[in-house]
């Protein structure tokens, strides 16, 4: 008997030392560069690790990280319902369930009830945000994706429809720069966003490989974003799609596409007569290069891949971001892939499992605090074209032009990325300040841009 006390202590302990570390063995695959190391995020990141009860009422849980609510009143696109009771957690996943209700409020048609969840906590870049994903196998949306609080800047990590017949074979790789009012949408619409892997076609998709008979298995999704123009995707570990200021570079069969917009028709990139973005090729590589998606936006026709239309008056996407976790049923899906009661009913379809999220910032280590060159995280943002400094070097002052209508925030960073300071800047109001920074070298972050600045 004490022989079996032994061992139960013993499997009690491994197995905890094993919870504890679900993802301490993999490594981030967003590169740090040289000087600057990956720090945890301990608010943001959770290994679902314990047991969280379904409840009928707005409630935080794992210790005050997430509530089971979107962010807000609203509670779902389309034909869904979000409800507090479709969230739980069951000792070593996030569940988020679905189940078909009778209420027509929306679009007429019975509805569907889901769950959301939000993180209290929220993520800025440089940031490298993860998580392991089990889709639901059913035609809803599941969904991981980051907000900003006014609902106008949106990161989709993943938006994969599992059960959705021809598009489960793809994960939509997708952000979303929003006007409020009157509502106007960008999201990219070129065909290299609908991600295809070997792993899935048209007859097995995601929710067919995520459920794998009963046996689940997980999809590793993350996005670096990089910067306010600047976002990586990657799947398992490996980059598979850059997007940065004006142009786009994906990994399709094994080769790099780098890849720019050809044109806009009103406020948005034209499509073809296929309903996809009219793009140029500006070339294509084996393997990634950063410089060659550089050259690719230099010379594109000057159309963002990230804001096209010019939604966020030119500044990029800047908000800090809620984590959002849901499974919706998007009003295309409700017109036309609507789940069956069948589906809606069964175990094996209605749900998505989450294994763990994980948040990390950028760092810098204690010699690139010492450094005098810039870092690689803050050299990649620098910028030829746009806003320029002058006089520079500066003394007192420094003028910032090239901006376009609004307010804007300027931003000093040390070479270590550390904010000095902040003031807002105008076409009118351009002068900065630059009395309080010591002789060296700085950036100035302003409207999506960056540049060097020297003071004597």
């Amino acid at each position: 008997m004490k022989n079996n006390y032994l061992l139960i202590l013993l499997s009690l302990v491994l197995g905890s030392a094993v919870n504890a570390q679900e993802w301490s063995n993999i490594p981030v695959p967003a590169w740090s560069g040289p000087n600057h190391y990956w720090e945890l995020q301990s608010n943001l990141s959770d290994d679902f690790n314990y047991n969280f009860n379904a409840v009928n009422y707005k409630r935080n849980f794992g210790n005050g990280k997430w509530y089971n609510f979107y962010h807000n009143a609203w509670d779902g696109p389309g034909t869904t319902y979000w409800k507090h009771n479709r969230v739980k957690v069951d000792g070593d996943n996030l569940v988020i369930t679905v189940a078909k209700t009778n209420n027509t409020t929306k679009m007429g048609i019975p509805g569907v009830l889901s769950g959301c969840v939000t993180s209290n906590n929220k993520v800025i870049y440089p940031v490298y945000v993860e998580s392991a994903i089990s889709v639901a196998n059913i035609s809803l949306a599941s969904c991981f994706w980051l907000l900003s609080p006014d609902d106008t800047q949106e990161i989709d990590i993943i938006e994969n429809y599992g059960g959705v017949p021809w598009f489960k074979q793809f994960t939509h790789i997708s952000h979303h720069s929003f006007i409020r009012s009157p509502f106007t949408d960008y999201q990219p619409r070129d065909w290299n966003s609908w991600y295809q892997d070997s792993r899935v076609n048209g007859n097995y998709g995601w929710g067919d490989w995520c459920w794998n008979n009963g046996n689940r298995r997980y999809v590793r999704m993350g996005v670096y974003w990089v910067g306010p123009k600047h976002f990586e995707y990657f799947i398992d570990g490996q980059l598979v799609r850059v997007l940065y200021h004006n142009a786009t570079a994906t990994k399709v069969n094994g080769t790099w596409q780098y890849q720019y917009f050809n044109s806009m028709s009103g406020q948005f990139p034209t499509n073809n007569a296929n309903g996809y973005t009219a793009v140029t090729t500006y070339t294509t590589s084996s393997t990634y290069s950063f410089p060659t998606l550089q050259a690719a936006s230099n010379n594109s026709n000057g159309i963002s891949v990230i804001d096209p239309g010019n939604f966020q008056n030119g500044a990029g996407f800047t908000k800090a971001m809620d984590i959002i976790i849901n499974v919706e049923s998007q009003q295309w899906l409700a017109t036309n892939h609507s789940p069956s009661d069948a589906h809606l009913a069964s175990s094996a379809r209605n749900q998505m499992k989450v294994d763990w999220v994980r948040v990390y910032k950028l760092k810098p280590t204690s010699n690139a605090r010492s450094s005098s060159s810039v870092s690689d995280a803050l050299e990649g943002e620098l910028t030829e074209e746009g806003i320029k400094l002058s006089p520079n070097p500066a003394n007192n002052f420094v003028r910032i032009s090239g901006l376009g209508e609004g307010d804007f925030e300027a931003v000093v960073v040390s070479l270590q990325g550390n904010v000095i300071s902040t003031q807002t800047v105008n076409k009118e109001a351009n002068n900065l300040s630059t009395t309080h920074l010591s002789p060296g070298v700085y950036i100035i972050k302003v409207a999506g841009e960056a540049q060097k600045l020297l003071i004597n």
